[in-house]
């Protein structure tokens, strides 16, 4: 799949669009920021790529970095789902062969709906644009599908995705944050399509997990994730050592050892493995939660509820793909 990058100059008041990126056959879009990729997001990008098939463009996205509520000051969305590069790799697996990452700033938030679709969508060769329910676009927020259409003069045949829904709630975003706030990672999976995942690298701790008979690999997360409730999991582990492995996570400011106040962490036991992971690259994909993150008396309390932990762990994961 092809990525270009396009930014907006105020200086220039215009679009900087890389030449290679303009399809002169034209191209069927799918646009949005579409956090976590998921079930709703996906029949976006499905959509777009049906069109495409269909009518012989390039199946494409559109998305945009940071989410438009950073630079606008919502500050919830400084954490994500899911970090562009893994956004950029679902969307291949959908199907899409060109991927057009918008900067999002300050100088691009002043654009028009109208100046959007004119000088953005059209040059880029926009035969079809294929947005969510719920889409809006512009300065203010102010563009929707039906302006998107009167705008491009006819040129874009825009179509709209309606929501997906699942246990008779709608696939959302927000709904998914709220999940993992909760650690309902298991059905956070469902409207994922896929286990929720944390990328990150091992860090030196205080190495206390190997001293209790447990080592830990303290992951240092690759981009500012949305971290789901403090508590211990079940999970599935790739990275080390090039294959998989089952585990448990702790998620939170270890109460029992450390002072009240701290940051929290995210500490991984590998069942069944040995080796070095320091400075290793690490996936970790959530599963199951086993419970919420607790104080105990005294370490061995402590050592005792790890060893629970991971046989439940054990025994939840046996057999899982």
């Amino acid at each position: 799949m092809e990525r270009f990058e396009i930014s907006y100059s105020q200086d220039e008041q215009s679009f900087r669009i890389p030449p290679e990126a303009v399809k002169p056959g034209g191209i069927a879009l799918a646009i949005g920021f579409f956090d976590g990729v998921h079930l709703g997001h996906a029949e976006v990008v499905r959509k777009a790529v049906s069109l495409a098939r269909e009518r012989g463009y390039t199946p494409a996205v559109m998305t945009f970095d940071p989410h438009p509520r950073v630079v606008l000051g919502h500050d919830q969305y400084h954490t994500v789902l899911t970090p562009l590069p893994d956004k950029l790799d679902r969307f291949a697996e959908l199907g899409v062969e060109a991927a057009f990452v918008v900067s999002f700033d300050a100088e691009f938030s002043q654009v028009t709906a109208e100046r959007f679709v004119q000088e953005l969508l059209g040059p880029l060769g926009a035969k079809a644009a294929v947005v969510g329910f719920d889409f809006k676009f512009g300065h203010r927020g102010r563009g929707n599908p039906e302006l998107l259409r009167s705008a491009s003069g006819g040129a874009i045949d825009v179509q709209v995705v309606e929501p997906v829904f699942l246990g008779g709630a709608k696939v959302s975003s927000t709904r998914i944050r709220e999940l993992l706030a909760e650690g309902r990672c298991d059905l956070a999976a469902e409207l994922l399509d896929r286990p929720y995942e944390i990328k990150g690298t091992v860090i030196h701790g205080k190495a206390l997990g190997r001293q209790l008979g447990f080592p830990t690999a303290n992951l240092e997360p690759e981009a500012p994730y949305c971290i789901p409730r403090h508590g211990v999991y079940a999970v599935r582990v790739s990275g080390a050592g090039g294959e998989e492995a089952d585990g448990v996570i702790n998620v939170g400011v270890r109460p029992t050892v450390d002072a009240a106040g701290g940051e929290p962490k995210l500490e991984a036991h590998l069942l069944d493995f040995s080796g070095d992971l320091y400075g290793k690259a690490l996936s970790v994909r959530f599963l199951h939660f086993l419970r919420p993150e607790m104080k105990f008396g005294s370490l061995d309390e402590l050592i005792a509820q790890i060893g629970r932990d991971a046989a439940r762990a054990r025994e939840l994961l046996a057999g899982e793909s």
